[in-house]
């Protein structure tokens, strides 16, 4: 009877951290692993430079992973403050001499059709300015100075996608991916208060 038990036991425990290690262990962009450490991502061939400022933790532009898209331009990896991967941040290439952003535009549709793929239909927020920013001509001047805004947001049960459009002046622009893993955030974010609340 005891060895019954005890069988029970260990499968149940078993069980219970697979699907833990599933959980954790889940796949991020690139060819990345959400909840990995610094030095889990680094083994892998990831070479990492430290990035200044610690708004979502300890972070670092990351090159040579894996998997890249052809046109991004770089990576931006946060580990919080737990050194767990849970923020990923990929920027497109810029695209310049384009005020009307009709090329980022464009991309912008591709990545959207693939993604809406994967994670489903996102809620869209495509809103021009007013004035000479409803203009085509002016859509990249709109989004460098706030006046328009054009980015989806892409929500799944464990993670949080945005794709957006930004630009360095009226005529340059680019797409910017933003992924989040909710689970782990949640940790991210119970540290910082924790840190915050330590230095009042």
């Amino acid at each position: 009877m005891l060895r019954v038990i005890l069988s029970a036991l260990y499968f149940f425990a078993a069980v219970t951290f697979s699907s833990a290690w599933g959980q954790s262990q889940q796949e991020a962009p690139l060819g990345l692993t959400w909840g990995a450490s610094m030095a889990d991502i680094q083994s892998s061939g990831v070479e990492l430079k430290e990035f200044p400022g610690n708004e979502y933790g300890r972070s670092y532009i990351a090159s040579k992973t894996s998997k890249a898209l052809a046109d991004q331009s770089f990576t931006l990896v946060s580990f919080g403050f737990n050194d767990k991967l849970w923020r990923v941040v990929i920027a497109g290439r810029p695209i310049s001499d384009d005020p009307a952003g009709s090329a980022v535009l464009g991309r912008y549709k591709e990545l959207s059709s693939l993604l809406a793929e994967k994670y489903g239909k996102p809620k869209e927020y495509h809103r021009l300015g007013e004035s000479i920013y409803s203009q085509s001509a002016y859509f990249v001047a709109g989004i460098r100075g706030g006046n328009s805004s054009w980015y989806s947001n892409f929500e799944t049960t464990d993670f949080s996608i945005q794709l957006g459009l930004t630009a360095t002046d009226s005529s340059t622009s680019n797409w910017r991916l933003i992924y989040e893993n909710k689970e782990i955030r949640k940790g991210f974010e119970a540290s910082k208060r924790s840190r915050e609340k330590g230095s009042l």
